[in-house]
């Protein structure tokens, strides 16, 4: 089984925490890129297929997330962590990858993929961001002034137990996992680096338009698949089907049993989806909902 190693580099006196595993100097690199909130963790039971299957795999802990530093001064907005992912490929010299986002991980690797096309491979979009302006009303309401503080002071988080809306169902097996994975999302950095990262693109309506991105898509130069979990409670799954009416010849996947992690919660199907897509030497082909 590939080890995972963990690493940083610096990039404009910021450092930025990444695991990699195998090695395949010959073949465009998978880069995960995680949601708002979270970090490399929810990789986890990808990393190692990925590499296994013949892949460089890299996840990264963006800015002020898991193990990453918190510039005070840093602007969050997904364009500039779309710049900030570019520039961490140029500094590990990797001159194609696929890049594999979820939720605002996905519209950070869809702007990756549309400013810079010459260094995008494939993509895919796990119940991504900017698709449209539905999302939950948790969200919504940390998204205003002072609200998000209160939530965390008074341990809301806690209380109201983030996996109900994160998954559509608790097992065993990822519940073991979850302890680590919120003593790194509960660090003070990732609370606040969470709360600017959620109010450059979310209100009170929903996303922000100007965070929009699905007609820009038809402009993608890599092929394209969208992955989503059919009982997402934070981006709905309509947004899938929006795509699908935008970029008819690429696949989307609808994962049944599924919250908003899929590539956890369904780590199997996912795996599968991901790596026959990656392999895929020709056009992609259009799939509709799993059952």
């Amino acid at each position: 089984m590939p080890d995972i190693e963990h690493k940083n580099v610096s990039l404009a006196g910021v450092r930025l925490h990444y695991v990699q595993a195998g090695q395949d100097p010959g073949r465009p690199a998978v880069l995960l890129i995680h949601s708002l909130g979270s970090s490399w963790l929810t990789w986890q039971l990808n990393i190692q297929p990925l590499a296994r299957s013949g892949y460089t795999v890299i996840a990264l802990d963006l800015p002020g997330h898991g193990y990453s530093d918190n510039p005070q001064g840093l602007d969050y907005h997904p364009a500039g962590g779309a710049e900030m992912v570019f520039k961490f490929l140029q500094a590990l010299d990797i001159p194609r990858a696929h890049l594999v986002g979820n939720s605002a991980g996905g519209l950070i690797a869809a702007l990756v993929a549309l400013d810079h096309p010459q260094i995008v491979d494939r993509l895919v979009l796990v119940s991504a961001g900017g698709l449209g302006r539905e999302v939950s009303w948790p969200l919504r309401l940390v998204s205003l002034p002072l609200a998000g503080e209160l939530v965390y002071r008074l341990r809301l988080i806690e209380r109201y137990d983030v996996r109900n809306s994160i998954f559509y169902r608790h097992s065993p097996f990822l519940d073991q996992m979850w302890p680590e994975m919120q003593r790194v999302n509960g660090l003070p950095s990732v609370r606040q680096a969470t709360l600017r990262g959620i109010r450059s693109s979310i209100n009170l309506f929903g996303q922000k338009r100007e965070r929009l991105i699905l007609t820009r898509l038809k402009a993608l130069k890599a092929p394209v698949m969208t992955i989503w979990g059919e009982q997402d409670r934070i981006i709905p799954v309509s947004h899938a089907n929006a795509l699908r009416q935008i970029l008819p010849q690429s696949p989307v996947h609808v994962i049944s049993d599924c919250g908003h992690w899929p590539q956890m919660e369904q780590a199997d199907i996912f795996n599968e989806l991901l790596i026959q897509f990656l392999g895929d030497s020709g056009p992609p082909p259009t799939q509709g909902p799993l059952s």
